[in-house]
Order: C-alpha cells, then sequence, then structure tokens
C-alpha cells in the first residue's frame, strides 16, 4: 500500500494541506532545513519534514536518497547520465523530461541504488500467482564506503529494510508452502483454485483438479523409516513437478497425497492423457540404502464447474474418486462420478454399525485349516474375525478391517479375536482333539500396546492354553516398523514358548538379513505369488527362492491362498512344508471345523 503525502501549494504556514499519492513523486529536493520540495510529474508541492525521516517513511514505495539534496523515486527513473550527473524521469530526448541533478563524486552510490531498484523491479515483475517464491539466488549488492560517510544511514536504513523484506518473505513462504517438498501447500492451492475459476469464467473453459496419493506408501515408511519415505516424497514432488506445464500448479496436501491444478480444460481427453502420462514419470525405481522402490499412484479427477463450483467440493470429490481407484487395485485413475458420493456415505454408515457391532457381541471368530503338505492332516488353524450384521449379513473383512485400523477399533478386536482363538484351541484340547496350534493375526497398533508381552501371557494363563499352540501372525510392514523393538518383543515372546510367523512375505520392503535376525518359526508366502506360480515364471521362481531360503534358515514354508490341484503339486514338488487354501477348505465356523478334525479329513493331491 503507497503512502500519502501531506503537502501545500505554497509551503505558508496555515495554507490548505493537500495529500498526494508517492507513486505520483518523482522527486523530493531540499530548499532549506526541513523544508523541501515536492516533485510531480506536471506540479510541484511543499513539504515540512527532516530528509534522513522522508527516506525511511518513503522506502517501501521506492525512495533513495542520492545525494545531500535529493531523494528520488527510484521507479519513476527511466535514464541516468553518469558523466553528467543527471537522472531522468522519462525519455532523456524529450525536453520536457525533467531530471534531478547529482554530483558526479556520487556516481558510485547512484549507481549502486539503480541496481537495486532493477533487481526490485525484476522481482515486482513476477507472475502474479506466484508471490511468495523466493529467488533461490539473489544478486548481493556491494554497497560502496564513502570517505565522508555522508550516505551511511542511508545504507542502515537500506540494509534495514532488506533484511526485513526477507524476512517477511520467508515468513510468507513458509506460511503458504510444504517444509519438506517445498510445494504448494494446501492455503496456497485454494488461493489459485478462485483464481483459475474466474478464469474458467472469462474463457469458457474447464479447470481440473487431480488428486494423487501414492500406493502402499505405508508399507515403505513402515518398512523402511520415515526418513527413506520422506526422500521419497521430496524426489516423487520434484518428478511431478517438472511434468506438470509451466501454467499449472502441483501442492502437496498432506502425508503422501498430492494435488494438481490444470487450467484451460477444453475436452477431458486432455486430462486424462495427462494422468496417463504420471506412470511413466513414475516408472523408473528409486533407489535409497541400496534398495529398490518401485512407485505407483492411484487417481482422481474432477473438473469444474461439472464436478463443483466451489475448492472445498471439487477436492472431497477428487478424494473420492482417487480411493475408487485404490480400491480398484491402484496404479491407475477414475473420474469422479456423483454416484461415487454414495459410497462414501456408505463409509460413515459403515464405521457407525461397526462401533455398535462391538457393543451388540456381533461378531464371531472363524477358522481355516493349516495343513501339513508331508502327512496331509490338518496341524492348526488361522484365526479370522467375521461380522455378520443383523440386516446386511456377512460383512466383507476386505470392508470392515481396513475401517477397523483407521479408526483404532482394530486393538479392541484384534484383542477379542487373541483371547476367544485360545480358548477355543483349549477347549478342543479338553475334547481329546490332536494338539493343535492356533495363529491369530496381530496389527501393528497391537504388537505396538504398551505391555504387550504381558497382555500375551495373561491370555494365555487365562485360557489355560499352551503357549506352543499359539503362533503370532504379524505382517512383513509390521515386523519392518521400530525393528529393535520388534526384535526384542520377539524374543521375549519367544520365551514364553510363543511360535511367531511372517505374514505376506514379499509384498514389502524388508531385507532377507532382518528374516534370519527374527528367527521366526514360519515364514508365509503371499497368495499373490501363488495364484500365479504355474502360469508366470518370475512368481514360480520367486516361491521357489523363498522356500529355498527357509528350508536353509530352518524355518517352516507355508503358502497361502492355495486353490487349484497345479498349484499344490508344484508347492510340493518345490518343498513348500505347509498350506491353506480353498484346494482344502474355506474359513469356517467352529462347529464345521470340529466336524472337519473328527472326521480325519485329509490332502489329497492328485
Amino acid at each position: 500500500m503507497t503512502q500519502r503525502i501531506p503537502v501545500t501549494r505554497d509551503g505558508k504556514r496555515g495554507s490548505d494541506i493537500l495529500v498526494i499519492d508517492s507513486n505520483d513523486v518523482l522527486k523530493i529536493e531540499i530548499i532549506r532545513d526541513h523544508r523541501y520540495l515536492v516533485h510531480t510529474k506536471d506540479n510541484q508541492y511543499y513539504l515540512d519534514l527532516t530528509l534522513d525521516s522522508i527516506e525511511e517513511w518513503l522506502y517501501e514505495d521506492g525512495f533513495r536518497l542520492l545525494d545531500s539534496s535529493n531523494i528520488v523515486n527510484m521507479n519513476q527513473v527511466q535514464d541516468y547520465d553518469a558523466r553528467n550527473g543527471t537522472v531522468y524521469f522519462g525519455d532523456p530526448l524529450r525536453k520536457k523530461t525533467k531530471t534531478a541533478s547529482a554530483a558526479r563524486i556520487h556516481k558510485e552510490h547512484i549507481e549502486t541504488v539503480i541496481d537495486m531498484l532493477r533487481s526490485a523491479q525484476a522481482e515486482r515483475t513476477k507472475e502474479e500467482y506466484k508471490p511468495y517464491i523466493p529467488q533461490p539466488y539473489e544478486t548481493e549488492i556491494i554497497i560502496p564506503q564513502e570517505e565522508d560517510d555522508k550516505f551511511s544511514r542511508s545504507y542502515a536504513t537500506i540494509r534495514a529494510m532488506n533484511a526485513r523484506r526477507k524476512a517477511e518473505e520467508k515468513i510468507k513462504h513458509m506460511a503458504y508452502h510444504d517444509a519438506l517438498t517445498n510445494l504448494p501447500n494446501r492455503l496456497l492451492f485454494h488461493d489459485r483454485m478462485l483464481h483459475a475459476f474466474n478464469r474458467a469464467r472469462e474463457n469458457g473453459t474447464q479447470t481440473a483438479v487431480i488428486f494423487f496419493d501414492l500406493d502402499r506408501f505405508k508399507v515403505i515408511n513402515d518398512t523402511l523409516g520415515h526418513h527413506i519415505g520422506d526422500r521419497l516424497l521430496r524426489d516423487v514432488a520434484g518428478k511431478i513437478k517438472t511434468y506438470v506445464r509451466e501454467e499449472d500448479i502441483v501442492a502437496r496436501y498432506s502425508g503422501d497425497e498430492f494435488l494438481i491444478l490444470m487450467h484451460d480444460i477444453k475436452h477431458i481427453d486432455q486430462v486424462t492423457q495427462f494422468v496417463k502420462g504420471i506412470p511413466k514419470v513414475l516408472r523408473d525405481p528409486f533407489i535409497y540404502e541400496e534398495q529398490e522402490l518401485f512407485v505407483t499412484a492411484s487417481i482422481g479427477i474432477t473438473l469444474f464447474p461439472d464436478d463443483g463450483t466451489d475448492a472445498d467440493t471439487l477436492i472431497k470429490n477428487a478424494d473420492i474418486a482417487m480411493y475408487r481407484a485404490k480400491e480398484k487395485g491402484g496404479n491407475t485413475f477414475q473420474l469422479y462420478h456423483p454416484e461415487m458420493n454414495m459410497r462414501s456415505l456408505h463409509w460413515l454408515n459403515l464405521e457407525t454399525h461397526l462401533r455398535k457391532a462391538v457393543e451388540k457381541e456381533e461378531f464371531s471368530v472363524y477358522y481355516q485349516p493349516l495343513v501339513d503338505l508331508g502327512t496331509g492332516k490338518i496341524f492348526g488353524m488361522e484365526s479370522l474375525l467375521r461380522w455378520n450384521h443383523p440386516e446386511w449379513g456377512m460383512v466383507s473383512p476386505g470392508e470392515f478391517i481396513p475401517l477397523a485400523e483407521e479408526t483404532g477399533l482394530i486393538v479392541p478386536l484384534g484383542n477379542w479375536v487373541l483371547k476367544q482363538a485360545c480358548k477355543q484351541t483349549y477347549e478342543w484340547s479338553q475334547m481329546g482333539f490332536p494338539k493343535l496350534c492356533v495363529s491369530v493375526n496381530i496389527s501393528m497398533n497391537q504388537f505396538h500396546q504398551p505391555n504387550f508381552v504381558q497382555l500375551i501371557q495373561d491370555t494365555l494363563r487365562e485360557t489355560k492354553l499352551h503357549p506352543n499352540q499359539l503362533c503370532l501372525e504379524i505382517t512383513e510392514s509390521v515386523a519392518m516398523k521400530n525393528v529393535s523393538y520388534i526384535m526384542e518383543t520377539m524374543e521375549n515372546l519367544k520365551q514364553l514358548g510363543v511360535q511367531i510367523s511372517i505374514d505376506d512375505f514379499g509384498t514389502g520392503y524388508s531385507s532377507l538379513s532382518y528374516l534370519k535376525k527374527f528367527r521366526v518359526h514360519t515364514l508365509k508366502i503371499d497368495q499373490s505369488f501363488i495364484r500365479d506360480i504355474t502360469v508366470d515364471e518370475d512368481s514360480a521362481a520367486i516361491v521357489t527362492a523363498l522356500i529355498a531360503m527357509s528350508r536353509k534358515l530352518k524355518i517352516k514354508s507355508l503358502a497361502e491362498g492355495v486353490e487349484t490341484q497345479e498349484q499344490l503339486r508344484f508347492l510340493k514338488e518345490q518343498g513348500c512344508d505347509e498350506i491353506q487354501g480353498y484346494i482344502f477348505s474355506t474359513p469356517l465356523a467352529p462347529e464345521h471345523f470340529e466336524e472337519l478334525v473328527k472326521n480325519n479329513k485329509l490332502l489329497e493331491i492328485y
């Protein structure tokens, strides 16, 4: 905001005071002590102030002390004749152009101030929509040392004001940019969206909002640590920033979520073609500490004004579309459709019913047999949580388990499953069943409970189950979260006599050296590898290697999700120890599992 300067026309006491805008002033020159003549393009006025006060007061408006007689509005300077000591406020060739004279001995000072002016003008001419991005390199102006120190106060003012300006720019930058990636944050993105909407209305075009989320980023964070996750986010941000068009904006929304704003969209194909290029941008692996990371993204797209006319609605709908892409397996994009809002409402409704289900005891534990490939006999079972809703019927675990983890309900639910599974296994032992080992899935939040080992010990004591009949299953990502703590906890559990298995092995980013350190009892090979072992050479090679590695480490290998005789024969030939899957049995209610054991069902391999 420019300053308003109080002046008079004749400089006499009692004269009417006029107020002029500092932008209209060309120069202020001294007449005598505390009396100054203020020049505009067409007029001149009188001002009563001290010279030093004037410069400090009008510094932000571009006024600088040229010599002991002149303060000049540097924004109005067009040229400088160093030989004649003349500053021009317009075309030097025009006779009517106003000038300011400065002694030639102040040439170096004047050139320094003009250099400062040019530097400031370069910053002011930046695009309006990038007001808070500081210059990565700023020219250092060398201020001359005058022997008579005549301009020392002026230079002190310049230094102070420059320091204040830089500090203000830094604060503004921090307020509107993400500290990790240096991308615009959601505040600046919202502001840019409003500008884009106005531009779209004026041009009759559309604006695209793209919600971009990295797939399985949590696994990377949990497995390799947040320092690697942060490096990955910075590098992904850099790649996406170089991919977007110059006029478009990419911002970090939160966590591993990014937003992209595309201007001047005339057809949706412009957006889809852009989005289809993102997998190519992320195609090459990111390498950290000799670990290769292959990254994909789930993407949601909304268009202004079709999918919303305000920033919050468009971002929300793009987020909904992104989650639909993630539900389809990730590494794809989805355009927003209004029906997707119904699914979001369903999730809110599901959470409400999930909380009530805990109170109403709508949950039960099912058991899927674990089979020894050598004997074909059942040696244990995996306990699996099931929700039988009174109106909806059986709710898919794939739907309510992620919700339970997100809401924190997984801890009480998991502890309940643990107790029920131990209790049921002991009851079967008392019924004369063969000695069975029950596997219980332990979530990350459960494992990191205070006194988790004590919880296991108390549960075993209360249910009277022998410790070696309990196997705790933790996923690979859980095992790699805070490795020192995990190793210590595992060691304490093994001292109790409890078995440990690593679930979903091969889906994370763990180092094989950790598998040796953990010394688990069983390695469960993820069903995503088992599914294709008879048709995909890579899957077959991975499973073969995992089985051989387990044997070398004296760890049992268990294949999950076995469904066909072809898969079964392959695993048998490779020396896999144990299997579970639909080829033998689906997860069963306790009474049906009892029948299976009573009938001594054996696995058949044709």
